[in-house]
């Protein structure tokens, strides 16, 4: 299946899209890493800076620094009251979900995951040896 054409959403350029994918273009992509990079080591220098102190001493968007933190790339004491949890809206340090909501929703897929598996006896101790797979001599 060939890859869908599509705009870049920040620069406008053409690019292939792949299903899932991020809606930037490669040259984009490259550039919000060098962006995370600089927010990166300037959060590590200057621990429990607050976004808007990240963006003025790194000329780099606020927003984009939400998303890093969204993401899961970025965690600090400082952005705390910044990101809340997708789920019950408390504050969280970054990602997007809290962890007693990333508990329940682990609980709760498992659930369905066992009680959409078949109930067939294992049918795998029954078989005959030769049944099985093995390296042939």
């Amino acid at each position: 299946m060939a890859p869908e054409l599509r705009n870049c959403s920040i620069c406008g350029r053409l690019f292939a899209y792949q299903p899932g994918g991020r809606t930037v273009c490669s040259r984009c992509r490259d550039q919000e890493e060098e962006k995370y990079m600089v927010v990166r080591r300037y959060v590590r220098d200057h621990p429990g800076a607050t976004v808007f102190e990240v963006a003025e001493a790194t000329g780099v968007d606020e927003e984009l620094i939400l998303q890093f933190l969204r993401e899961g790339r970025l965690q600090s004491r400082g952005f705390v009251e910044v990101v809340q949890c997708q789920r019950c809206g408390t504050y969280i340090e970054s990602g997007k979900y809290c962890a007693k909501c990333l508990q329940e929703l682990d609980s709760q897929f498992k659930q369905v995951i066992s009680t959409n598996r078949p109930n067939k006896p294992d049918t795998q101790e029954k078989r005959s040896s030769r049944e099985r797979m093995h390296i042939k001599d």
